[in-house]
């Protein structure tokens, strides 16, 4: 024989109402407007711990740090305006010279690579051209193309911002390129 006898609990949880009345489901259902917290108050000991310096006008950039992944696969980049180039430590990248810690080497590199702008559609290397340069794209997306079965154009992988091309046509016995780059978008790209 089973006991069916109800706890106080749940006679209590019986005599609730499943559902809201109208005026609290409209309730919730709207949002409510305060007036902002800290609207035009400065923290004072934000104003204490800074270094204040009186300026006449001017813009100024404040807090800007060089941060960069190692062992990523892909090289960072720095500009100044519209004047882009790589970090020097972040050639190390480059299957040619991972492993490689003579920083002064690594920034006269660095300094030899030349920025050279392409528009959509634009050809960057050409199947079959002589195979002479590195390449780092610094912004903007590449299609890395061979020819097809049927004559077409086939396109192997999209290369993007920090990838970086024909590292191995300078060590390797290859004289002309077996691919040809194409910009998909406007494209910021280093080569040496």
């Amino acid at each position: 024989m089973t006991n069916t006898a109800n706890t106080p609990l749940e006679n209590l949880i019986e005599q609730l109402p499943m559902t809201l009345q109208t005026e609290a489901a409209r309730k919730l259902a709207g949002t409510t407007k305060t007036q902002p917290q800290m609207q035009g108050i400065t923290s004072r000991w934000l104003l204490k711990l800074l270094p204040w310096v009186e300026t006449v006008g001017g813009s100024y950039q404040v807090n800007r740090r060089l941060t960069y992944t190692v062992g990523d696969g892909r090289v960072s980049f720095t500009n100044t305006g519209a004047q882009i180039q790589v970090i020097p430590q972040e050639l190390t990248e480059l299957p040619l010279l991972r492993g490689f810690e003579d920083f002064e080497v690594l920034n006269a590199l660095a300094s030899q690579f030349v920025q050279r702008e392409f528009a959509a559609g634009d050809v960057i290397i050409q199947e079959g051209q002589p195979a002479d340069r590195v390449l780092l794209i610094a912004h903007g997306k590449v299609n890395k193309m061979d020819a097809g079965k049927y004559d077409d154009r086939v396109v192997l992988s999209v290369l993007a911002d920090g990838d970086h091309f024909g590292d191995y046509a300078l060590v390797e016995a290859q004289d002309t390129w077996d691919v040809t780059l194409t910009a998909i978008t406007r494209c910021t790209i280093l080569s040496l």
